[in-house]
């Protein structure tokens, strides 16, 4: 694993001696990424990380605005498919290896190399053909099948699903999936209040998910990917109704909530001994929360008497509604 400081001076040291002006003074602020630089009348930010939420904190900060470098010790398949989307370039510690030892040689013999020249003229090849930053590249004729959409997996397929459904349905007509959407979150706090002389910890994990259709809670959503391969012709993504702002507000006031501690103190006065009683809780400053869009696939298997939703990655029929206008037996 690269020691990330010790990258970010080196990288310093090759681009200021390329001619790159390192953290330029632009209108505005900075993007929070580890490295800006500015040359010829071009910026780029550089982040190193080591997980696709790194990268994904990343993309959120430079927002297509910016050329965008990630450098990460192992790169995923899934990385690179939601790099691509974003039109951010990504080294690994290969690539890296390769650029460096070149521009230390060009330094020793005194030639021409543009640590980051070289692969930003080849991105922009793809110009031409309607890849733009933020845009997300045509799926292939031959992965036709394949949808571009934040969600957990499917590991249960049409057959053990309708197997499953004939313990609640009967003669069953048919199935089809359905996408529907949850606010995945998870939080720590981590602060102290004062009562009196006496600091008080709060300190806690969380995580969930939101129901973005029917507010309903749920478990946090695990195995989640870029892009999914559909089982069926028959299925439908289901439009958020619940929004980020609507949700972020029920996840901090159930996180207070179920932080907030009553504290009791002693303290003698005239011989007497008298007791305190006080609730302390986090504020939502406190609360250090990441929140995301992701959709669970759901078999909605359908019979003659009604039908049964189905969760398509863990196998279980799903008992609680999952929006608004699903009859539920």
């Amino acid at each position: 694993m690269m020691n990330r400081q010790i990258l970010l001076d080196l990288l310093t040291n090759i681009l200021s001696s390329q001619g790159y002006d390192v953290n330029p003074l632009i209108r505005g602020t900075h993007p929070r990424t580890d490295l800006v630089v500015a040359k010829d009348g071009g910026m780029t930010c550089i982040q190193y990380g080591r997980t696709e939420t790194d990268l994904r904190y990343f993309a959120d900060a430079v927002q297509g605005a910016y050329d965008a470098l990630f450098i990460s010790d192992e790169i995923t398949d899934q990385m690179v498919l939601f790099a691509d989307r974003y039109n951010i370039r990504m080294w690994d510690r290969a690539e890296l290896e390769i650029r460096i030892g070149k521009a230390m040689l060009a330094e020793a013999e005194d030639a021409r190399y543009d640590l980051l020249g070289q692969e930003y003229r080849k991105s922009n090849e793809y110009e031409p053909q309607g890849h733009s930053a933020g845009r997300m590249p045509e799926i292939a004729d031959d992965s036709r099948d394949a949808l571009q959409l934040r969600c957990t997996s499917i590991r249960v397929d049409e057959r053990r699903a309708i197997a499953t459904a004939k313990g609640f349905v009967s003669s069953i007509t048919g199935a089809a999936i359905e996408f529907v959407p949850f606010w995945n979150y998870k939080y720590v706090i981590d602060t102290y209040r004062q009562h009196k002389t006496k600091a008080i910890r709060l300190s806690s994990e969380g995580s969930g998910a939101i129901n973005a259709l029917n507010r309903e809670k749920h478990e946090y959503l695990q195995e989640v990917c870029d892009s999914i391969s559909i089982p069926c012709q028959d299925y439908e993504i289901k439009s958020p109704t619940v929004t980020k702002v609507e949700a972020r507000e029920e996840i901090l006031n159930d996180a207070i909530e179920s932080n907030t501690k009553n504290v009791a103190t002693t303290s003698t006065s005239g011989g007497a001994i008298i007791t305190e009683h006080r609730t302390v809780r986090p504020m939502a400053k406190d609360i250090d929360l990441e929140m995301e869009l992701v959709y669970l696939p759901v078999w909605e298997v359908k019979g003659m008497n009604g039908s049964i939703m189905i969760d398509a990655h863990d196998g279980n029929a799903m008992t609680a509604p999952v929006d608004d206008d699903v009859e539920f037996l």
